[in-house]
């Protein structure tokens, strides 16, 4: 896999086509090894019925959800028991966790600051940033409500989840779940936080008390080091596990990808230190939540097509791509732009994301930048190809910039 300029191996037709249009160009291979694209003139045009690789019927243009990929519906009906909380008003209950000097608990590796939190001064500084967040990145589909709850006095044999156990026994009989805050930082080498988005709900709506769904991070955001804004980034973050994501480029505690708010959630500061947000979410979420349509996906036929991809964070258009690589693996394509909270990102571009599960029946997938480095914000640009999965992905042109740009995706395969 790796990405090589377009210009020296562009098929004449992907030239041809090129004229008149931004051109992404996808082939499939039968190894990693660079080829000329080629292309049918017409791509998938709606109505013309392909088979992919895993045997599932795909259409061009607009893609019916009875006719994705089996993996992508599997993947896609999994998280669709959770959309009772993704769209909506969602109530959270805000607690605190006092942890005592002597505690026992290892995450906190016997560090002795604790700070004096109360859980109405915690849920004033969340309610600062996080719903404006979610209500954004969904465009007002989801709309998280948080409400003060209570605190929690842990003995020094507790571990957080005794703490979450106590605030789930204590919590409102309306709270669809909790967040919790402890006054202690955690050591270096332990992750910040942890959220599970709980048993499953049979009804239209679930209380905490039902799910005990919930997610909890240390002090360390809270530091008055951060001066009166505190990052909000792994509380952002630490949400999505409640709306049911799963992490994206994840190696052990290290979290390496610029791209998603699941992955390093930090890396907009990384680029701009006042900055207090996390990055945006990929199309994946998206769609697992709700927030984009059937018809905002397209599924690439065997034997080709074209598509317009617009932004994957924007409100309209055709905004992911999905390319079956095999019954348990699947690439998806999207346009990123470096703008709202991508802004930290050098320049719009393509992201490609492999989404691979262990076996059939897995529903929680791996997901990674397929091409790149760390921190992977290089996304794919004009002139440029990848070749990724046994597929090629190649931009010819672009048109526009930010929120308006339109860029033209072609799948072919490779003789």
């Amino acid at each position: 896999m790796r990405v090589v300029p377009l210009a020296r191996r562009l098929h004449p037709l992907v030239i041809g086509l090129a004229l008149g249009a931004v051109v992404l160009a996808v082939t499939a291979c039968d190894d990693d090894s660079p080829a000329s694209p080629s292309a049918s003139p017409s791509g998938s045009q709606p109505g013309s019925d392909r088979t992919d690789p895993t045997g599932a019927t795909t259409v061009g243009g607009d893609t019916a959800s009875d006719e994705w990929p089996a993996l992508l519906v599997r993947l896609v009906a999994h998280a669709e028991q959770y959309r009772w909380i993704t769209t909506g008003e969602d109530l959270i209950e805000v607690w605190v966790c006092h942890v005592p000097d002597d505690t026992e608990a290892g995450i906190y590796a016997g560090l002795p600051l604790r700070l004096p939190l109360t859980a109405k001064e915690v849920t004033d500084m969340i309610r600062s940033s996080a719903p404006q967040y979610f209500e954004g990145i969904s465009h007002g589909l989801y709309q998280p409500v948080f409400r003060v709850g209570g605190e929690v006095t842990m003995a020094a044999a507790d571990q957080p989840r005794d703490c979450i156990a106590e605030a789930v026994n204590r919590a409102g009989v309306d709270a669809q779940g909790l967040f919790l805050v402890a006054d202690a930082e955690h050591g270096s080498t332990q992750p910040g936080g942890f959220g599970d988005v709980g048993r499953e709900c049979v009804f239209d709506t679930c209380a905490v008390s039902v799910t005990s769904r919930a997610a909890y991070i240390g002090a360390s955001d809270f530091h008055p080091d951060w001066g009166d804004v505190k990052p909000m980034d792994l509380v952002q973050h630490e949400m999505g596990h409640l709306l049911g994501w799963g992490h994206s480029a994840v190696d052990g505690n290290d979290y390496l990808s610029a791209l998603d708010v699941m992955s390093n959630s930090a890396a907009p500061r990384d680029v701009d230190p006042d900055r207090r947000d996390g990055p945006d979410t990929i199309a994946l979420n998206r769609l697992f939540a709700g927030w984009l349509p059937d018809q905002a996906v397209w599924v690439a036929p065997a034997t080709g097509g074209s598509i317009v991809l617009a932004p994957s964070t924007g409100e309209s258009g055709t905004r992911v791509a999905v390319v079956s690589v095999s019954a348990t693996e699947l690439l998806t394509i999207e346009l990123l732009t470096a703008d709202g909270y991508n802004a930290h990102l050098p320049a719009d571009g393509i992201a490609v994301h492999r989404v691979v599960v262990d076996d059939i029946d897995d529903d929680s997938p791996q997901v990674d930048p397929a091409f790149g480095e760390v921190p992977y914000d290089q996304l794919l640009q004009p002139d440029a190809e990848v070749t990724v999965g046994g597929w090629r992905i190649a931009v010819v042109r672009a048109e526009v910039a930010g929120s308006e740009s339109r860029w033209t995706v072609l799948v072919t395969p490779a003789g």
